[in-house]
Order: C-alpha cells, then structure tokens, then sequence
C-alpha cells in the first residue's frame, strides 16, 4: 500500500477508525533526505529506532550532530551503546527479541510468533509499547483502545491490512499452535507455493501459474528494463581507485551485537581494506601494514590485506562497515538510486596512502 492511492488511504483510515481524508496524501522525506532536513535544521526532532545511523549513514560527515548543541533533539531506542546512543539527547532502553513477544516475517512468507522467554532488564521497554504510549501522551489515545495484553489486537489489527488481497496472515491463534505458516493463509491453508495453480487459493487458471497482482502487466510476470546511469562520482587523478563497502559473515551489520560475542569479535575484531595483489605492489604495502584511505570527505586508516576472503578487482579496494572505530561511511558519497533511494555505497572514489 503507498501513501499516495486514494483508495489504499480509505482502506487505512476505515480500520484505523479515522475521518475521511486525515491520512495527509503527500509522502514523507525518504531515509537519506529525513537525515539532510535534521543536519540542515528543517527537522528538529528525530526518533531513532532498531538501526545504527552513525554507522550506516553514507557521507557521514554531512550528518554531524552533537547533542544539546542547538534546538534539534535526538532520541534512540536501542538495546546496546552504539555510535547512534553516544549523540543521542535521550535514550529509551529497548527489550531485545527474546525479551518481547511479537511475530516475525521471514523472506518466504513465513509468519512466525514467539513468547517472551526472559524479561527485560531495568526500566527496558519493547519498541512497540514505546511508540504506542508516546502516541497516546500526544493526544491519539483512540487509535489504541485495547486494554491489558495489547500484542494481539496490535498483531490483528496489522492482519486486516492484509485480507483479501493475495497476502492473508494467519491469525494469532494459528501462528501461536504452528511453528509458523506460509501466506496467504485461507480458510486455515498455508501456500508453500504463490501463483500456482491448484496450490495458491487466489489463482484462478486451472492450470500453470498465475501472477494475479501484476493488474498493471496483464497478471504477467514484470521484467523491468533501466537505462544506464552513470556514477556521481569517478577515479580521477587525484582520487585513482573505486572503494566499494560491504558486510563479512560475523558483522553482518554495525557489529553493535555481534562484537560484543567473544568468538565473532576474535574472528574478525577490525575493519580492515583488501587490496588486489597487483595495487599492493604498485603501492609497496603488504598484509596487515596499515594505510590510509582518503576520498572527498575522509581519510580513515585501516591494516590492508592482500589475497584474504577476497581480491577485489585491479583498481578496486573493498572495505567491511562494521566497525564502530573505523567509520568507513565518512568515505562514502551520498548519491542515490532515484527510484529505490538506495544509497550508492559500492563505489566511489578513493586514493590509497601508504603510511
């Protein structure tokens, strides 16, 4: 459902029991342009929550802040200190997964719920009942009439978005006695296969596959086509190499919870750059002496490796992301994909210092 359609802005307010035409039609800023409107002062409150901006930003340099610095105010949900926490002007200590109850959705249409296994620590709160009691404090109690357990009529209330249309979840009662089940879910039926005939309840060809939701493409399957743009940024003569970042198994992401396990953080316990063999003996740098990356907006220094996990490409150099010390986001360009928003963060140009 997009903001945008008239019809999905009706679906939204009916269930959410507002008047015709509250929902506002215009959409709000996308992720890199919200941090641009707080960096230039046109947002001045922001509420972070289950991400690690300070880590993940591209062109982190742009994003500066410092809390308590002017009338801006910063607030962070999370479960461990992160870069994020450290400029936060307020932090809400949040329960992690084991320590809530809720539903998980997984990449193949499984809906799963869990209890909560242990209980939180201190004053910490689940993410939903902090958003849900700020709400209300402001004035939209009615929203949320539910009283005493709110997980379920939360969770159904999510479901009726999803009725109707080719995604039926299944109920809380059924997630609850299943170890998770595949939608649409109807008439009590998970659908390990979509779009196949006789297995997909929303398919109505006796036969073969269907792809009902494709209303604009004739319920064909869509391959769509883009035209080639070129990068906002190239190797040059001062800045002679791409820079491309990335993830490594053991951080998966910032490293905010996985550093902190003995045997992940003895894996791999800094970022480093891997440099293709032929650069390294151009540069006369060898594995694990340390060098300088430095692009437009910053110069981090990292031990480089040479023939490890991977070999970048000749005049490419590749750096995990992970590491809170060594923020290779204050390298990366905040150029975007126009139409996903997506960051560029594979390339950009850098040169390679020998120190």
């Amino acid at each position: 459902m997009v903001v945008t359609n008239e019809a999905h802005r009706r679906k939204a307010e009916e269930i959410w029991h507002l008047e015709p035409g509250t929902i506002n039609p215009k959409p709000g800023y996308h992720t890199v342009d919200l941090w641009r409107a707080f960096a230039r002062g046109d947002l001045k409150c922001m509420w972070v929550n289950t991400t690690n901006p300070m880590v993940t930003l591209p062109n982190l340099p742009r994003v500066d802040y410092k809390p308590g610095s002017d009338d801006r105010f910063l607030v962070v949900s999370d479960i461990y200190p992160t870069p994020t926490t450290d400029v936060a002007d307020l932090i809400l200590p949040s329960a992690a997964w084991v320590e809530a109850e809720g539903m998980f959705g997984n990449s193949e249409r499984r809906t799963q719920h869990w209890h909560k296994l242990v209980d939180a620590p201190g004053e910490a709160k689940e993410d939903a009942w902090q958003f849900v009691e700020v709400a209300r404090r402001m004035g939209y109690k009615g929203l949320f009439p539910w009283a005493g357990d709110w997980h379920k009529p939360m969770y159904e209330e999510y479901r009726s978005f999803t009725l109707g249309v080719g995604k039926d979840l299944a109920s809380y009662e059924q997630l609850e006695a299943s170890r998770g089940m595949l939608w649409p879910v109807v008439d009590g039926k998970e659908t390990p296969y979509r779009y196949a005939a006789g297995i997909d309840p929303y398919v109505k060809k006796e036969k073969g596959v269907h792809f009902y939701k494709a209303k604009g493409y004739g319920e064909k399957a869509a391959v769509f086509l883009r035209p080639y743009h070129p990068p906002a940024e190239v190797p040059d003569a001062s800045y002679d190499m791409w820079l491309c970042t990335g993830r490594v198994l053991e951080h998966w992401h910032t490293g905010s919870m996985t550093r902190r396990v003995k045997e992940l953080h003895q894996a791999v316990p800094e970022a480093y750059v891997e440099i293709n063999p032929a650069d390294a003996i151009r540069l006369g740098v060898k594995s694990g002496e340390r060098v300088r990356l430095v692009s437009r907006r910053g110069s981090p220094e990292l031990p480089c490796v040479i023939d490890g996990r991977g070999r970048p490409p000749i005049g490419s150099v590749f750096v995990p992301f992970f590491d809170e010390a060594r923020l290779i986001n204050r390298l990366t360009l905040d150029a975007m994909d126009n139409i996903s928003k997506e960051p560029d963060y594979k390339k950009c140009a850098v040169r390679v210092e020998r120190i």
